[in-house]
């Protein structure tokens, strides 16, 4: 089967992590599960994921710290942070920290889904772009060479033939 994208789990709660899992592969995702921040930056270093989805409240490294770490190490991964003690302090801080988006926990794991989902296609919609920007400009730069040379020829033909 292949997988829609690599996703990393950072939660503490064994049950969540496993729950958490179960249910993005059962969907078709890739999935790799960190009890806390260390091990996360580990796994990042060694195999960076498509999106991260972090809870905040963890011992040792608690997720906003993780949250800017991995800004710091790979500021193209996508994080959603999660929290069972949300406040709107929390979650303005983690958006002003660079977190994609916020859950409050219980959430149906369909959320979780569909926001993985969106995150992917804004991904690959970005990656199309800068491929076609790409393309687009080297077409430019054929289509000046060739009239460049054309104009060199027509003067050099004006000058032979005159």
């Amino acid at each position: 089967m292949n997988s829609k994208g690599y996703v990393l789990i950072v939660d503490d709660e064994q049950i969540l992590r496993e729950s958490l899992s179960e249910w993005l592969k059962e969907d078709g995702y890739q999935v790799n599960a960190v009890s806390n921040g260390m091990d996360a930056l580990k796994v990042i270093a060694q195999s960076p994921p498509d999106v991260a989805v972090v809870d905040i409240k963890m011992p040792g490294m608690d997720g906003v710290t993780l949250l800017k770490k991995i800004k710091e190490q790979n500021p193209e991964i996508p994080v959603i942070m999660m929290t069972a003690f949300a406040t709107v302090e929390n979650a303005v801080q983690s958006m002003k920290d660079g977190a994609y988006d916020f859950l409050t926990k219980p959430f149906p794991p369909e959320k979780l889904s569909n926001m993985i989902k969106h995150i992917l296609e804004h991904k690959k919609l970005k990656e199309e772009n800068i491929r076609l920007q790409r393309e687009r400009k080297h077409i430019l730069q054929i289509a000046f060479s060739a009239l460049v040379s054309f104009i060199v020829l027509a003067f050099v033909l004006y000058f032979v033939f005159r």
